[in-house]
């Protein structure tokens, strides 16, 4: 028996330039860091040859059947199931899913557990892959096998772990670790808040997005053009341990962020964050693509204590969290046969 274990990530600067329609072109800066909260796959290899899938959080479950009667679209256990076809693994598994935050998070879950899928029956196969290769194949299972419209740094985040500055062009993806030292990653860590805002649906902001950069829509490409030179700024800032400036650029991106599609904001999410900003905010953004999921807040320490009880008091769910420095990786637990 297996555990497959990939962290989530929180994304500060340059979302949206590692779209391939962007950065084929202009190259993309993305700065990014997995957390310590997780992806989980449990596994088994089986002795019939079967494969069954368990994913809870979906309430999706795929009994025991031949590789051949495998499909890709049932909603839960897609990822599970386009992993084993394009990796063409044809001995018999156990799968179940698992997460530490709830669907359509902005954390970059779904890519996080399509790394963790990859990492897992690539080992019940004996092949090492390396974290290039555990991102792409991640990749391209989601955006070539599902036809998801998705970007690369989630995959890469995942894949390496750690707070890195991505860079990503036609033929090259470089990442590029931030070394903070253990003062700044602390006061980091303490100035930043995640809140749970409630879901949402990201459904139609990347599709939207990828069609108007493909018009080569003006507003649209100068936001992007600007927040591929905010990464660039905040990893100058970090560099020079300029914590304050960090936090800044996070409301700078976000401004930016909200011109890529109409559905990245909205009403409630416009409010929710002028509020914590009238609280003593210094900057945020919404994670991931838009639309819900979670709110990362930064501030001085000074304002925490008023944030949070503001935050409380618009019925927002914090979520405690840390950088976490690993890639995706395995664990043994025990061995058992059929």
């Amino acid at each position: 028996m297996n555990l497959g274990i990939s962290a989530v990530r929180l994304s500060f600067a340059g979302g949206g330039t590692d779209l391939p329609e962007y950065y084929n072109d202009f190259g993309g800066n993305v700065i990014a860091s997995t957390i310590n909260h997780f992806t989980y796959v449990m596994s088994n290899k089986r002795t019939d040859g079967k494969f069954q899938i368990f994913s809870p959080e979906f309430h999706a479950y795929i009994k025991p059947i031949p590789y051949d009667k495998l499909t890709c679209n049932t909603k839960g256990t897609e990822l599970a199931s386009s992993t084993i076809k394009h990796l063409n693994s044809k001995d018999g598994i156990d799968l179940m899913l698992a997460s530490d935050v709830e669907p359509a998070s902005g954390l970059g879950s779904s890519s996080a557990l399509t790394v963790n899928l990859v990492n897992t029956v690539a080992t019940l196969n004996n092949k090492n892959l390396t974290k290039n290769e555990l991102a792409e194949n991640a990749h391209y299972i989601q955006r070539h096998f599902l036809n998801w419209p998705m970007g690369k740094q989630d995959e890469y985040i995942s894949a390496f772990g750690g707070f890195n500055f991505i860079k990503f062009k036609k033929d090259k993806i470089k990442i590029i670790p931030i070394k903070l030292t253990k003062l700044n990653k602390k006061e980091l860590e303490n100035n930043l808040m995640l809140f749970y805002v409630g879901g949402g649906t990201h459904a139609g902001i990347l599709p939207n997005q990828v069609e108007q950069i493909k018009k080569n829509n003006q507003k649209v490409m100068s936001s992007l053009h600007q927040v591929k030179e905010l990464a660039e700024s905040m990893y100058q800032a970090l560099k020079k341990s300029d914590i304050t400036k960090f936090g800044e650029l996070l409301h700078l991106g976000w401004t930016e962020k909200k011109k890529f599609s109409h559905n990245v904001t909205n009403t409630r999410i416009d409010r929710l964050y002028n509020k914590l900003i009238d609280a003593g905010a210094v900057g945020g953004k919404i994670t991931g693509a838009g639309g819900g999921g979670h709110m990362l807040i930064y501030c001085e320490q000074s304002s925490k204590n008023k944030i949070l009880e503001k935050a409380k008091n618009l019925k927002l769910k914090y979520i405690p969290f840390k950088f976490y420095s690993e890639g995706a990786k395995m664990v043994r637990l025990y061995d058992y046969k059929y």
